[in-house]
């Protein structure tokens, strides 16, 4: 094992911890599971473990120091990331999915349009790179579970993320799936299905207003 059984016991504490408490990652997909349906959330968080392998991956070699000696690069990824979750609310709240489903029947379910999941899985993989929550925990917590003398701190990360993946996807499918069935009782409800569509939009504007507003301590050691 590339990591001490006792270094993976406190890893897998602060882990959990951080999975449990809903992020922006998490909001995404659970969103888009109420949206456009589960397969869409489970789409979007493969799209997340890709983003976060990048981060362990960078923290592995070292690259996640940028951010702690250049603050502009944190400054930009924070705004970079409130425009993009500003995009995505703009485009939830003008989607038509209450005029689609409106004239549906109550056996309607929401579903995911053909040819899109690379769309959702990019969105996803976008959303993990631009999280803070992400940054900070990648360029602040991460390393101290890196051990130089115990082998390769690629290896390690890897190993890690790894187990940070399996654990954080099967946490959010999960929610997806009971996301998704939630949304077939708002479709036979459409104006609870247009209400949780406007809702979901303020959710990313709320979302947005905290990575704008985070603070660039997620930067600093």
């Amino acid at each position: 094992m590339p990591v001490e059984l006792a270094t993976l016991s406190l890893f897998l504490g602060t882990v959990i911890v951080f999975i449990v408490t809903p992020g922006p990652n998490m909001i995404f997909c659970v969103s888009r599971a109420m949206v456009s349906g589960p397969a869409a959330g489970i789409y979007s968080a493969l799209g997340v473990c890709l983003g976060l392998t990048v981060h362990a991956t960078a923290a592995g070699l070292g690259l996640s120091g940028l951010f702690v000696h250049f603050p502009l690069a944190y400054d930009a990824l924070r705004i970079g990331g409130a425009a993009y979750l500003l995009w995505l609310a703009w485009q939830t709240y003008r989607g038509d999915t209450y005029a689609s489903v409106a004239h549906l029947g109550a056996d309607a379910v929401p579903s995911m349009p053909n040819g899109s999941a690379p769309r959702f899985f990019a969105q996803g993989a976008l959303n993990a790179l631009l999280s803070p929550k992400a940054v900070f925990f990648y360029i602040v917590l991460f390393p101290q579970f890196l051990d130089p003398t115990a082998g390769s701190i690629l290896v390690q990360s890897l190993f890690l993320i790894t187990v940070i993946n399996a654990i954080n996807f099967t946490v959010i499918a999960v929610l997806c799936v009971c996301a998704g069935r939630a949304a077939r009782w708002a479709i036979r409800h459409p104006r609870v299905l247009l209400w949780q569509q406007r809702c979901v939009a303020g959710v990313f504007v709320a979302l947005a207003a905290r990575v704008f507003f985070s603070r660039p301590q997620a930067a600093t050691p």
